[in-house]
């Protein structure tokens, strides 16, 4: 990794998406496509170029689709400033999911979060750093209600195709 991506004696970032379990996650270094920013706890998924991957992750999308599927949760920022920021296929840790019942907390970044939108599927926010609890879409499924600003999601939605 290069970095450390938690100092010594400071509290854990627990903003956008992070594991419920780390049991139930896998950290990799993961391929990333060359500038782009993103924070730690963001979705990446697969990067698609002209109807077939890249061989790089990159910000998850708003839900799976043409191929562009959920891989992740970022473990360390990606940032401008970054001496690797412009390389494509820079290896950036990632959490990810060791089966389909793997869950994640989740920020709600758009939309009113009550307990009766758990089992909804939605979509994931664009800039890919929380849910919008009320747009259905294929981003993630909502496993628990926990507060009007946080919850338990899982990623288990059906994968999609390229050409």
């Amino acid at each position: 990794m290069g970095k450390v991506v938690t100092g010594a004696n400071v509290p854990n970032v627990t903003s956008n998406f992070y594991p419920v379990s780390v049991q139930d996650w896998e950290l990799k270094l993961m391929p990333f496509k060359a500038s782009t920013a993103l924070a730690d706890g963001g979705a990446v998924g697969i990067e698609i170029s002209g109807n077939t991957t890249t061989g790089n992750l990159t910000v998850m999308g708003v839900e799976n689709a043409a191929g562009a599927d959920f891989v992740g949760i970022l473990a360390e920022r990606i940032a401008a400033t970054d001496a690797d920021y412009a390389t494509a296929g820079k290896l950036k840790a990632v959490l990810i999911p060791k089966s389909i019942y793997s869950e994640a907390f989740f920020t709600v970044t758009a939309g009113t979060f009550t307990a009766v939108d758990v089992f909804k599927t939605v979509e994931i926010t664009s800039g890919s750093l929380g849910l919008s609890v009320d747009t259905a879409g294929k981003g993630a499924r909502i496993t628990e209600f926990l507060t009007s600003t946080r919850g338990k999601c899982k990623f288990n939605l059906p994968t999609t195709e390229t050409a």
